[in-house]
C-alpha cells in the first residue's frame, strides 16, 4: 500500500488498483505474538488503515480476497476471472513461512505469518499446556514469551548453540540463553529436526538429540520470498533468492517494480546483495517504487540490517555485521563489549546496558553493533544512533567525539556508546 499511496499522492489522475488475497491490507504481522499473549483482543487493530479508508480517502481501488493467479505483459488475471491491464506493475508479494524438509504429521502443527493465523492459534492454544517451538530466531523468541505469559510449558528447539545467530555473536547470544532458562523455557540447542509425527492427541518432535511430546508445535523456521509471479514474468532473481531490483526498485523488466519482503536490496557495509524482510524496509521500498512510477526520481540506497526484539525483560537489538559475517566478507576485525549503567550512579533507578561494537581494523569503521538491556527505549535509542552513523561510514573516533546529550536521570556523563568507542582508542 505504500507504493499505491505514493503514486496517488503524486499523480491524482492515476488509476491505481491493488489486489490482496486476504481481507486485510496495511496490516502488522509483528503484532501477532502480542495478540497471542493477550495484550490486545481487537483483531481490527492489526490494520493501520482499512481497505475502505484507502478507497475513500486516497482513491485507491483496493480489491481484497482476490488473488492474482496469472501475470503477463500488460495484464493480470485473478481467481475471480477478472483480467486487468496495466501500464506499470508493482509486485509486493511478500514472503511466506519456510517449511522444514521433513515428514510432518498431525493437525496441531502451525506456522505464524498472517494475523488470521493468530486468531485460530490463540483459540486452539487455550486448551493446551505444552507447546514445542521449532526455531530460535525472532518469531521463536517472541512466541515463547507470549506462551510463557499464558502459563504454557515451552520446549524450544534450535540447530545453533544460541538464539538469533544471524544477528548476534555468541557472547551476546549466551545472555539470551540465560534469560530463556530463567523464565522456564526448556531449551534444546544444537539439535537437528528429523520429523514431527502424531501420537494420539499429542505431537511428537524427533531430533537427532531427543524425542519431545507436546500438545502443539509452532514452526518458526524462517521465511522465504514469494517469487512465483516474478518467475512467471521472467524477472531476474537475485543472489539471495529474492527478486533483483536496481536502486530505483525497478526489476529486470520494463515498467515492473518490486518492493517489500520479495525484493532484494544492498548491504551498506559490504556493498553486497542483501535480503532484509522487515516492515520498516518494505515500507520505504514501496515509497521509492511509487515515487519513481509517478515521475519523482528517488533512490533506495540499501540497509545496514537493523532489527530489534524482546524476551521478557530483555530487549535485544543489532545492526550491521556479526563477527562471523565480517570475517566471511574479508574484514580484519576488532571487537569490544562493555556493560554500563543507564543513569548516573547517584540517580535512583535505572539499569544496565550491554553494547558490543565490531570494527574494521584497517579503516576503524564501525561495521557491526549489538545492544542488550532492560529498558526498551534506551536500547532502541542506542541501536538507532549506531545504525544511522554506520550507514554514513562512521569510525569509532567519530563516535567517541559525537556530541551526545547528558542528563543524570536518563544517561551517564560518559554515554555507554562513548565508553564502547573508547575501548578502541586506548593505545
Amino acid at each position: 500500500m505504500s507504493a499505491a499511496s505514493r503514486i496517488k499522492r503524486l499523480r491524482h489522475d492515476a488509476e491505481v488498483i491493488v489486489f490482496e488475497k486476504t481481507s486485510m491490507v496495511s496490516h502488522a504481522p509483528c503484532g501477532i505474538p502480542y495478540y497471542l499473549e493477550g495484550l490486545f483482543d481487537n483483531y481490527d487493530l492489526f490494520m493501520h488503515y482499512t481497505p475502505d479508508y484507502f478507497r475513500r480517502e486516497r482513491g485507491i481501488d483496493v480489491r481484497v480476497n482476490e488473488t492474482v493467479v496469472e501475470v503477463g505483459w500488460n495484464y493480470v488475471v485473478t481467481d475471480k476471472g477478472r483480467k486487468v491491464e496495466w501500464d506499470y506493475l508493482v509486485l509486493a508479494t511478500g514472503a511466506s513461512p519456510a517449511m522444514p524438509s521433513i515428514p510432518i504429521e498431525g493437525n496441531n502443527v502451525f506456522t505464524i505469518h498472517h494475523p488470521a493465523d493468530a486468531v485460530r492459534l490463540r483459540e486452539i492454544l487455550e486448551s493446551m499446556s505444552t507447546v514445542g517451538i521449532i526455531g530460535i530466531g525472532y518469531i521463536g523468541l517472541e512466541v515463547a514469551e507470549a506462551l510463557r505469559f499464558r502459563g504454557k510449558d515451552v520446549v524450544m528447539i534450535g540447530r545453533s548453540s544460541y538464539p538469533l545467530r544471524r544477528s548476534l555473536d555468541e557472547d551476546v547470544g549466551k545472555i539470551i540463553v540465560n534469560e530463556l532458562i530463567k523464565y522456564g523455557v526448556k531449551l534444546k540447542l544444537g539439535e537437528k529436526l528429523l520429523e514431527i509425527n502424531r501420537q494420539g492427541d499429542k505431537q511428537v518432535i524427533i531430533t537427532d538429540g531427543g524425542k519431545y511430546v507436546v500438545d502443539a508445535v509452532i514452526l518458526a523456521t524462517g521465511i522465504r520470498p514469494n517469487v512465483e509471479l516474478a518467475k512467471r514474468l521472467g524477472l531476474r532473481i537475485g543472489e539471495t533468492g529474492a527478486v533483483w531490483v536496481d536502486e530505483h526498485m525497478r526489476s529486470s523488466a520494463k515498467n515492473v517494480y518490486v518492493a517489500g519482503d520479495v525484493a532484494e536490496t544492498r548491504n551498506l557495509i559490504t556493498g553486497k546483495p542483501y535480503w532484509h524482510p522487515f516492515g520498516t524496509t518494505a515500507n520505504k521500498m514501496g515509497f521509492v517504487a511509487g515515487s519513481n512510477i509517478a515521475g519523482r526520481p528517488m533512490v533506495f540506497p540499501g540497509v545496514v540490517g537493523t532489527s530489534m526484539t524482546r524476551f521478557m525483560n530483555l530487549y535485544i537489538a543489532s545492526t550491521g555485521l556479526t563477527t562471523q559475517d565480517a570475517v566471511k566478507y574479508g574484514f580484519r576485525i576488532r571487537s569490544a563489549i562493555i556493560t554500563a549503567r543507564t543513569r548516573a550512579r547517584y540517580y535512583p533507578g535505572g539499569g544496565y546496558v550491554t553494547i558490543k561494537l565490531i570494527i574494521d581494523e584497517n579503516s576503524m569503521r564501525i561495521i557491526g553493533a549489538q545492544v542488550l538491556g532492560d529498558d526498551g527505549s534506551y536500547v532502541l535509542g542506542k541501536i538507532d544512533t549506531l545504525a544511522a552513523l554506520m550507514a554514513k561510514g562512521t569510525t569509532v573516533e567519530d563516535l567517541f567525539m559525537s556530541d551526545l546529550a547528558y542528563l543524570p536521570a536518563v544517561t551517564q556523563v560518559w554515554d555507554p556508546l562513548i565508553i564502547a568507542a573508547r575501548q578502541f582508542l586506548r593505545g
